[in-house]
């Protein structure tokens, strides 16, 4: 688990929470401060050397050539202040880098692993600006906002000790003023960073209106109301309007409070030195280096507070990200560890799929798998009833089982607790000898195939969306499937065959090839269970006649699972099992 957040605009060198999940962060927050430490220590050598050759020149009337040795300083002072400032901005973009990286990985990473159950929930739109423009926003928090914030806490705090050994009286001044900035950080930090959440939630809000305005622009067409959607983004529009103003306003008086005090500040010493000066109290290089190292001392504060204000909506896109890091994952998983190793998706998702998808490998022995399911009971927050109450059957390997039952039965929970995408309440899930408990979400999936009620196709090509679970098929093999589910002249037909892109959801397929293509997908996938949710939904019987005989040879040796009304794609089942809305009797096929 990640370390509790911070609160809302109590200011941070590093988010605890973000140091504990991702590695080097506090790392890459001391070198920003030693390199702030070295920053300092080379603003008073380049005052000092700077005010030696002003008081020489004007007092003694020294040559230039005698001062060469400080002026060689200065202009060293000066590279070296360069270099500095340069590795501060690479340090902190590489740590910025890091964070961002690992960030959006994770996110993807626990967003797949909670599964269709959670994200049903949450709205696409937001989650999509989170992960974008959030974490760009985040990038220039710690790519910015932290060299400025490191420099803010060391070069003020050793400038003043060096200008307390110079002269106490503009220490004083100075001390005097430098208190007032923190004060006026701390309580303008707080008011951007509230304000700068509420405009993250609303613009989160105006991201979910206009997708779901795109994705329902023809239902909404086909009803006349598109003018309503216009309504509802344009009022999203106008919230996100005026909290960005609200916000903008907080920044630019917090900018025009920081730099009234800075200007005060500088003032006031430049006042006090001059005075003392001109009364003898003080020596003209000492006078000098003070006025040069006094602007210095509220620069990094000044800085600090404007990249702080920058950086705001970055904290609150944070916040949304490690809010659904923490969210516990379905069948009692954890919430993606902070030192995940980052190659364990893709080697788990290589390890699926090794293998070539082809008939024969479905036939062979090796690919059946015994199903159990004992009492499952599956409840959902928001009902009163439970979707499931104590629901039991067994299927032998190669065995073919159909649950029907009314719609709210719970047919589709079956198959969703089967895939791990809800967690049960009670009851065990096994198969073959394994149960669920004992394998990770990843590798208990392997031995399954899915076909939901409505499957998903990707922007991509027919043949990328087909190979979704077996990279390694071959063009034969995917003619040979696309054949058995009736779509081989559909495919012959169009000019790029397997390579024509399917757009946005298959949106140049009827609904009915979706259901095939969808189809054609889990039953190339070589696992031993097949798991199909009214897989006729959205095909003519005509078509469902042709398909049951042609799917047959994908079909043996697998352990079958259909949710269905009417359970007609197949040609045999050994076992119909209706699901009524409350209980599900024990049932187990001989």
């Amino acid at each position: 688990m990640s370390a509790p957040a911070s609160r809302p605009g109590r200011p941070r060198l590093v988010d605890p929470a973000l140091a504990a999940r991702v590695p080097g962060l506090r790392r890459a927050a001391g070198v920003a401060l030693l390199l702030g430490a070295v920053s300092a220590l080379v603003v008073v050598v380049q005052a000092v050397a700077l005010a030696h050759v002003v008081a020489r020149s004007l007092l003694d009337h020294v040559t230039l050539w005698s001062l060469l040795p400080w002026l060689v300083v200065v202009g060293l002072a000066l590279i070296l202040r360069a270099v500095v400032h340069a590795v501060g901005n690479l340090a902190a973009g590489g740590a910025a880098d890091g964070v961002v990286a690992r960030l959006r990985r994770d996110l993807l990473r626990h967003a797949l692993a909670l599964g269709p159950g959670w994200l049903s929930g949450e709205r696409p739109g937001e989650l999509s600006l989170t992960a974008t423009r959030g974490l760009r926003a985040l990038h220039v928090y710690y790519g910015q906002y932290l060299p400025q914030a490191a420099a803010a806490a060391v070069v003020p705090a050793l400038l003043l000790v060096w200008v307390a050994t110079q002269d106490w009286l503009s220490l004083v001044v100075v001390i005097a003023l430098v208190v007032a900035i923190p004060l006026t950080m701390v309580y303008f930090g707080r008011e951007a960073t509230r304000r700068s959440q509420r405009q993250w939630r609303r613009l989160g809000s105006l991201a979910g209106h206009f997708l779901g305005l795109v994705e329902g622009l023809a239902t909404l067409r086909a009803f006349g109301r598109e003018e309503q959607g216009r309504r509802e983004v344009a009022a999203a529009t106008e919230g996100v309007r005026a909290a960005t103003v609200r916000t903008l306003r907080v920044a630019f008086l917090s900018a025009l409070a920081m730099d009234m005090i800075a200007g005060f500040g500088v003032g006031f010493v430049a006042m006090v030195v001059g005075l003392r000066l001109l009364w003898g109290q003080l020596d003209l290089q000492t006078a000098m280096a003070v006025l040069l190292v006094a602007p210095e001392i509220f620069i990094p504060l000044r800085r600090a507070g404007a990249e702080f204000h920058a950086s705001t909506e970055g904290q609150a896109a944070a916040a949304r990200i490690l809010g659904v890091l923490d969210t516990a994952g379905p069948a009692g998983s954890a919430p993606v560890p902070a030192d995940a190793d980052a190659g364990s998706a893709s080697a788990s998702a290589t390890a699926s799929a090794t293998g070539s998808a082809t008939a024969s490998a479905t036939n062979s022995a090796t690919n059946s798998a015994a199903l159990e399911v004992d009492r499952l009971s599956v409840a959902y927050p928001h009902r009163e009833l439970p979707a499931l109450r104590s629901v039991t059957f067994h299927a032998p390997a190669g065995a073919r089982v159909a649950l029907t039952g009314p719609s709210g039965a719970g047919k589709s929970t079956v198959l969703a607790a089967l895939l791990r995408f809800v967690e049960p309440e009670a009851g065990t899930l096994r198969v073959g000898r394994r149960d669920a408990e004992e394998e990770s979400a990843e590798s208990w999936r392997r031995h399954f195939s899915w076909l939901p009620q409505r499957p998903h196709l990707f922007q991509a090509s027919i043949a990328e969306n087909l190979r979704l679970g077996a990279p390694r098929a071959t063009d034969p093999e995917l003619h040979r499937i696309l054949a058995a589910v009736g779509l081989a002249k559909l495919v012959a037909a169009l000019p790029e065959g397997l390579a024509t892109a399917l757009g946005h959801d298959g949106l140049t397929l009827s609904a009915g090839e979706r259901q095939r293509v969808g189809l054609a997908r889990a039953l190339l996938r070589p696992a031993p269970i097949l798991l199909l949710d009214e897989p006729t939904a959205s095909l003519d019987p005509p078509t469902v006649a042709e398909l049951a005989p042609a799917i047959e040879p994908w079909l043996e040796g697998r352990t079958v699972v259909v949710a269905s009304h009417a359970p007609v794609l197949l040609g045999r089942f050994d076992a119909v099992i209706a699901l009524p809305v409350a209980t599900l009797p024990a049932v187990s096929i001989p």
